[in-house]
């Protein structure tokens, strides 16, 4: 596969002849240009360089003055990556390439955004991730030398890619529909298939408890869905859930898992040229199916409970007796990485053994950590786990992260559809997508899911945890910056069945926050926050 990486457009032309070193009183312009053309200064001094630039674009009076500044920003990480490989560089390389071609017109953007697809793709080590690039920025795009240019790279990657990608596709005419029942909630594939060519169910991944359950079935490309339901095949009360995956196979998996609990088994077999999931139910439960991206799956989510309740009262004590803290990222998912290499997931797993302690002992709280080490789960593992633990309250926890090395504070989210561009691009960073695929995606899962019945709650929670952030950590420390509660698309608070938010401690990609994430009583601060929000909203404040 390494001959797809020539692909890759490379920023770092060979050292010219002229002068390599910047004159005194040089523009920040001038020295990207020099530090471009000639030998590469240190490090630590490009990576300034291209923050300064970065933050220059963003303070630009125009997006034409801000357009050349980003995009130099952008080259210097990229050679920065091209010569050193280290792969935080190419991810702000990737990131400010977007950020570039957001600001250019139409005939530049495209090219900017092409060189951003083949940059992914290196990054990923995975043609089929720039392939998907290409065809999202082709289109977006829609300039004849653009679409040249990119039919020209998709047909370089046919020879690296097993088989075409296939997009999300429409349900097929005539197919059995789900039905019309106002409790469940069902979001369906939207795009017809670009390509022939079956997928392949990868994995079940069952998580059941006696009131709900949730299903999450693994493909290996995108697949439309139907889902309906039947009585059950002995005349049971529980009746059966079914979704059918058009033109995939089944492969070696088991016919039958048990579960336990609301859903007795799942059994699959073919169907139609396709594969049908069926769930066995030992009660009659609503439904809520949807898909996620990158890898696609389909989850299924059952529940004695009603999944678009109106919205309660949030006032008055509560009874709080389980708490599920979700430390963000781990194992092969690092998180983002701060200047000195410090790693989110080793922040967040630390944060969270801090509060859940305090909380057990002290408050007398049970309390589920959804990764107890450095280990990769799923973001729809996640949430269900909390489910099935019967958490009253779910805090995901992360630190953030910017292209700019300036942003800093502390920000805590909940889950809506209508967020702003930053807040979109942080949902992109913790959802492990792209911004291009995970804005179209999250806004159209949400949009057709009731998710609002846990959103005054989740709103009250997020603003104790807010106040109760900045006023810890202001006791000891100065400049802490309240960036506020804000909404955001973020796949883990997807299905939560109780209030759900997701705590951005501080900015790792600022110099001075990230070194005090080092520091132990800045971590313990911070589960203090956790731990007096909690306990004020168990207390009815």
């Amino acid at each position: 596969m390494g001959g797809f990486f020539l692909l890759a457009s490379h920023c770092s032309p060979s050292a010219s002849s002229g002068t390599t070193q910047p004159a005194p009183g040089a523009s920040d312009t001038q020295r990207a240009r020099i530090a471009l053309e000639g030998p590469l200064p240190d490090r630590f001094e490009v990576v300034a360089l291209a923050d300064r630039l970065a933050v220059a674009a963003v303070q630009a009076a125009s997006r034409e003055a801000s357009a050349p500044l980003v995009h130099l920003a952008a080259s210097l990480r990229l050679r920065l990556f091209r010569t050193l490989h280290g792969l935080s560089d190419g991810h702000e390389a990737a990131a400010l390439l977007e950020r570039a071609a957001d600001a250019s017109p139409p005939q530049e953007a495209c090219k900017l955004a092409l060189q951003r697809a083949t940059l992914l793709g290196e990054l990923a080590h995975d043609p089929a991730v720039s392939a998907r690039e290409i065809r999202a920025a082709s289109s977006r795009w829609s300039d004849p030398s653009c679409t040249r240019t990119a039919d020209g790279l998709l047909d370089a990657l046919q020879a690296f890619l097993p088989r075409a990608g296939v997009s999300l596709s429409a349900p097929s005419p005539g197919a059995s529909s789900a039905p019309p029942a106002h409790a469940d909630q069902v979001v369906a594939s939207p795009e017809p298939p670009s390509v022939a060519g079956p997928s392949s169910v990868l994995a079940i991944e069952p998580y059941g408890d006696k009131d709900s359950a949730r299903i999450v079935v693994r493909l290996s490309s995108p697949a439309s869905f139907q889902v309906g339901v039947a009585a059950a095949a002995k005349g049971g009360p529980g009746g059966r859930v079914f979704v059918d995956l058009a033109r995939t196979r089944l492969g070696k998996h088991r016919r039958e898992i048990q579960v336990g609990g609301l859903v007795e088994r799942v059994r699959l077999g073919p169907h139609e040229g396709g594969t049908r999931v069926v769930l066995d139910l030992q009660r009659k439960a609503v439904r809520r199916v949807f898909y996620l991206p990158e890898p696609f799956r389909v989850v299924i989510d059952v529940s004695t409970r009603p999944l678009g309740a109106a919205p309660v009262n949030v006032q008055g004590k509560r009874q709080i007796t389980r708490v599920a803290l979700d430390p963000g990222h781990g194992g092969t998912d690092p998180g983002a990485t701060g200047p000195s290499g410090l790693q989110e997931k080793d922040v967040t797993l630390d944060i969270a053994h801090r509060a859940a302690s305090v909380l057990s002992r002290e408050l007398q709280i049970a309390t589920l950590v959804t990764r107890d080490r450095d280990e990769y789960v799923a973001l729809e593992e996640r949430t269900a786990r909390a489910n099935a633990f019967g958490a009253d309250l779910f805090v995901s926890i992360h630190c953030n992260a910017s292209e700019s090395g300036a942003a800093h504070g502390v920000q805590t989210y909940v889950l809506d559809t209508t967020s702003d561009e930053i807040a979109a691009r942080v949902a992109a960073r913790e959802n492990n997508a792209s911004l291009a695929q995970a804005g179209p995606d999250v806004a159209r899962l949400l949009s057709g899911l009731k998710l609002a019945d846990n959103g005054a709650r989740s709103t009250h929670l997020a603003e104790l945890l807010q106040r109760a952030a900045v006023a810890s950590l202001s006791a000891k420390f100065q400049g802490v910056s309240d960036q506020g509660v804000k909404t955001a698309g973020f796949y883990v608070l997807v299905g939560a069945q109780m209030p759900a938010v997701l705590f951005e401690t501080s900015f790792i990609s600022n110099v001075t926050e990230e070194e005090r994430l080092k520091s132990g009583e800045y971590r313990q601060r911070l589960a203090d926050a956790i731990i007096n929000a909690i306990k004020a909203y168990r207390d009815g404040f």
